[in-house]
């Protein structure tokens, strides 16, 4: 093809053109990290430093700290085209957290995140004055005086797990950890949140129980997540048409049904009946109005404007889902922590005999003096963190120490690499509770320890989750050993690419009762 006008064909100009307009799109964006001083891999072109990613996973904390290591603690990487900070420094994340927040609120770039219900109105996909809202909202929820409600539940579900381990030590044979540990914290959270009385631990297959395990779509094997990771200006719209998120349909449809039953039957029952669950906080700021507001136990403080359905729905998954596995996972690890040293579980043990001593229920004020109870807990979260990292986004121009964070740069913090820091915890990957005495704790930086992430965006759950981890351990502890078996692995094998520390072959131990025969 030529044109009258033109000495060459058109076909030579576009040719001519096509490298300089795939230098503007793939290679030009990764060039803002090398401007800033950010020390960093050298990406590809369009891939960024994706393939080096899938090839690490996503839990594996010897990657991490191999990162610090080579690029020191503020390096950067490129997912896609798109730029991330990896910081690590305490100075710079307490500016992050804490004093610079306002400009850190938010989770996720606007273009990196789905308009897609009900995702994007959970409260870790919110942002700005709604995530105000719905936090202000929820945050009640997790009061020390609502706890104190929530004993009596959860001693009950603990009880279920007591009967549970008792099968297995009766039979001598070993028991899956995790597997018990999820049947307890599902049982909580359905109790807690909901007021509902599902028994997953005798009746896994449930329905409620079948749905909320469902697995995020999002799994490595699902194209359309790297293709929205690598072109999310261009897959953005298309799956926002066509109200693709990644989150399993039936789970989302099951959902809605769930949180419809449960409030016409609040409704039904009328407001006599005080609850004070997350549930009824949410309900409460849903039919929120004036009058509402005002009348005695109904008070919902800091609510800007009504929730919505979908926010209800959204954030009553998000707290199921995110509660129970997490707080699973961690309790099963601190099972197997104390089967290794029988020295801190004998520790743990007296320590919970004493409080307990003359109590029948192990209640808020009760797991609030199990101290060493808690060390344990806090150092199986440092060696096994639910979370492999955070981020944030700067809403603004940020400076800290000598480096410029531009407007809209995606912050991580890589909470495994802090955890399993060599020059911040000696020897990491021993278990050491002593790490977490109030004199050890003094001397360290507070942003060595992230397992919650920290400042106005913290984990909302957290008190609601320590609390759980107590009540069910010290019920275990005061009657069983938990020891180890043949088919224990010893270093257990964690699964890099899993969202959360998953051991290849689960997590096998064994329980023997303290006193035969007794009750």
């Amino acid at each position: 093809m030529e044109l009258d006008f033109l000495p060459i064909p058109l076909t030579w100009i576009l040719l001519a053109l096509l490298p300089v307009l795939f230098y503007l799109y793939a290679i030009r964006p990764q060039q803002l990290l090398k401007k800033m001083g950010v020390p960093h891999p050298s990406p590809l072109p369009i891939i960024g430093n994706m393939h080096q990613t899938m090839k690490n996973g996503v839990w594996n904390p010897d990657a991490q700290v191999k990162k610090m290591k080579e690029f020191g603690a503020v390096s950067g990487v490129y997912m896609g085209r798109t730029p991330y900070v990896t910081i690590s420094d305490p100075e710079m994340l307490r500016e992050v957290f804490v004093k610079q927040f306002h400009k850190f609120t938010n989770r996720a770039a606007t273009g990196m995140s789905l308009n897609v219900k009900p995702q994007c109105r959970m409260l870790t996909d919110l942002v700005d004055e709604d995530w105000k809202n719905v936090r202000s909202t929820v945050s009640p929820a997790f009061s020390g005086g609502k706890l104190k409600q929530m004993a009596g539940a959860m001693n009950t579900c603990a009880n279920m797990l007591l009967e549970n381990l008792g099968k297995s030590a009766e039979k001598k044979e070993s028991f899956d950890a995790k597997e018990l540990t999820s049947g307890f914290t599902t049982d909580v959270i359905a109790r807690t949140a909901f007021g509902l009385e599902v028994d997953s631990q005798r009746n896994p297959q449930d329905p409620f129980v079948v749905h909320t395990r469902k697995p995020f779509a999002v799994a490595f094997r699902n194209p359309l997540f790297w293709l929205f990771f690598l072109f999310p200006k261009i897959m953005k719209p298309i799956l926002e048409t066509f109200q693709y998120g990644f989150l399993d349909k039936d789970v989302s449809s099951f959902f809605y049904n769930v949180v419809d039953q449960v409030m016409e039957m609040r409704q039904t029952e009328g407001k006599a009946h005080g609850r004070v669950d997350f549930m009824q906080l949410m309900m409460n700021a849903h039919k929120f109005d004036e009058d509402d507001n005002k009348e005695e136990g109904m008070q919902v403080q800091g609510i800007k404007k009504a929730l919505t359905r979908d926010d209800v729905v959204a954030n009553g998954f998000l707290f199921f889902i995110a509660g129970y596995e997490t707080t699973a996972h961690t309790m099963a690890f601190t099972f197997y922590n104390l089967a290794l040293n029988q020295e801190a579980q004998d520790k743990a043990r007296e320590e919970i005999n004493q409080v307990m001593e003359n109590r029948e229920l192990v209640d808020y004020e009760a797991v609030n003096k199990m101290t060493y109870l808690e060390m344990c807990i806090n150092e199986t979260l440092r060696m096994y963190a639910p979370a492999s990292g955070v981020v944030r986004v700067s809403s603004d121009e940020v400076k800290m120490k000598w480096l410029t964070i531009p407007k809209g740069m995606n912050v991580i913090v890589p909470i495994l690499g802090i955890h399993n820091d060599p020059e911040r915890w000696p020897e990491p990957k021993k278990f050491i509770p002593e790490r977490f005495t109030k004199e050890e704790r003094e001397k360290r930086d507070p942003y060595d320890w992230l397992p919650f992430g920290a400042g106005p965006r913290n984990c909302i759950g957290m008190r609601l989750a320590l609390m759980e981890l107590k009540v069910g351990l010290a019920k275990v502890l005061m009657k069983y050993r938990i020891v180890t078996g043949p088919d224990t692995d010893i270093p257990l094998k964690i699964m890099k690419f899993k969202q959360f520390p998953t051991p290849e072959n689960g997590i096998k131990l064994r329980a023997e009762l303290l006193q035969p025969g007794g009750d």
